[in-house]
């Protein structure tokens, strides 16, 4: 029974692994600093780099400053090979920020939280840079809310500091966001190949688990 209980956890972290991984990040949230308020009448964008290999971006995880009482915005994401949407466009959706973690109440009686979406059928990307710009954000009481502003700090990422762009405003000091998502190479390591060899191996593990308990 341990034998089989040790088999089933290697395989749980196998499956695991397959999930989303850190493409791009722009270090950690600051909550010092005035954060940069979106809602429908504007947008806020951010540079990334992808040098992993082509990747497929699967989420976006970021850090605002919310009302007290709201929680998960909404907001639609682009990707763009420009500012504000602009060029060429690889993903444009509405999502929802459906994982909220990490809220903390800061000086001006406003909370910051780290904000998750993650969705399916993203872009894949080969190596280069490329703008995340985030507008038309909603909470259920109808306010606006701020992207936190970190201009970079302790950013780990190759091509970070990230350059970002306020619509109406110009040029501004960078947001403390993450880029998720799968990160390839080569077609023989490609992410889908990697990801259905590990569910394979959990999948077969799972049938020999059972066919042992059977026996």
């Amino acid at each position: 029974m341990k034998r089989r209980l040790m088999l089933l956890a290697a395989i749980l972290c196998l499956t695991a692994m397959a999930g989303a991984q850190t493409i791009y990040e722009n270090g950690p949230v600051s909550g010092v600093n005035q954060e940069p308020r979106f809602d429908n009448s504007n947008s806020i964008s951010n540079t990334f780099t992808v040098s992993g290999g082509n990747s497929t971006v699967t989420g976006v995880s970021i850090w605002i400053m919310i009302g007290i009482a709201d929680h998960n915005p909404g907001a639609e994401v682009i990707i763009s090979s420009g500012q504000n949407g602009g060029g060429t466009v690889y993903f444009d959706r509405t999502v929802q920020f459906s994982n909220e973690t990490n809220c903390y109440a800061n000086l001006w009686g406003y909370n910051n939280c780290q904000e998750t979406t993650n969705w399916t059928g993203g872009p894949t990307l080969p190596n280069g840079s490329y703008w995340v710009t985030l507008r038309h954000g909603t909470v259920p009481s109808g306010s606006d809310f701020g992207w936190d502003e970190n201009a970079g700090f302790d950013c780990q990422s190759q091509g970070c500091p990230s350059q970002a762009y306020q619509q109406f405003v110009g040029t501004i000091p960078s947001e403390a966001f993450t880029i998720l998502g799968t990160t390839g190479g080569d077609a023989s390591s490609s992410p889908k190949t990697t990801s259905l060899l590990m569910f394979g191996a959990a999948f077969f593990g799972m049938v020999r688990i059972v066919r042992n308990k059977i026996g």
